[in-house]
């Protein structure tokens, strides 16, 4: 046996890799255990464009589409696994993920996906953008470009988590800009989840407003 997989035999026996959900022992290739993954609430929503996010979204902005890959609820295996995605740097939770949306979502007819940013504080503070594996995996998957560089975050807000839809839209208002980036066509917006539609909603807004985009939206899950 090689070193490097004495090291490796080494390090799962008395390290053992836990499922990120239940946290029993589970091979060191995967996130989830076999039961936790096959349990995963998919929405199924590319059979239906009349979805529920879109339905969300809808008086809120005018967008082309919106597709979620996964339920969130308090406490579900979703919520966890945005959890270590977000605030425990595991990015290889987004990257999965976007393999199970790009078999489900027609991507041939976007220019580019734009991810929804963080604010600079936060970013440092976390160590990076947490849409940006999921966004970054699909946009290589479908050939476009990835476009950090348009939207951006001008105000660093609170948590919006206790607020309800009005509140937020009101504090988010003025929390995102645009570069002076020339951009036109049809593009994908990307976040993690999906709850009261306010964050998302507000950039597409700035988006078709300021720019003439087409606008469709993506998000890791969406909460019901």
């Amino acid at each position: 046996m090689e070193i490097p997989s004495i090291a490796r035999s080494l390090v799962d026996l008395f390290f053992p890799k836990r499922c990120l959900n239940c946290d029993s022992v589970i091979t060191s290739s995967g996130l989830l255990c076999v039961t936790c993954a096959s349990n995963l609430p998919y929405t199924h929503w590319h059979l239906d464009k009349n979805n529920f996010a879109y339905n969300k979204l809808k008086p809120l902005c005018k967008l082309k589409a919106a597709h979620s890959l996964l339920f969130f609820r308090h406490d579900n295996v979703t919520q966890k696994l945005l959890h270590n995605l977000k605030y425990n740097n595991h990015p290889e939770i987004g990257k999965l993920l976007a393999e199970k949306t790009v078999s489900e979502v027609n991507l041939d007819t976007y220019d580019g996906i734009i991810p929804v940013p963080v604010h600079p504080k936060k970013l440092r503070k976390r160590g990076y953008n947490q849409v940006v594996p999921y966004a970054e995996t699909i946009a290589h998957a479908a050939g476009i470009p990835l476009i950090q560089d348009y939207l951006i975050r001008i105000e660093n807000n609170s948590s919006q988590v206790t607020k309800n839809r009005h509140q937020r839209l009101n504090s988010i208002k003025n929390a995102f800009g645009l570069t002076n980036k020339k951009l036109s066509g049809n593009y994908i917006l990307v976040d993690d989840v999906l709850t009261t539609g306010a964050t998302v909603s507000t950039c597409v807004n700035l988006l078709r407003n300021q720019s003439g985009l087409k606008v469709s939206v993506l998000t890791i899950a969406c909460g019901m």
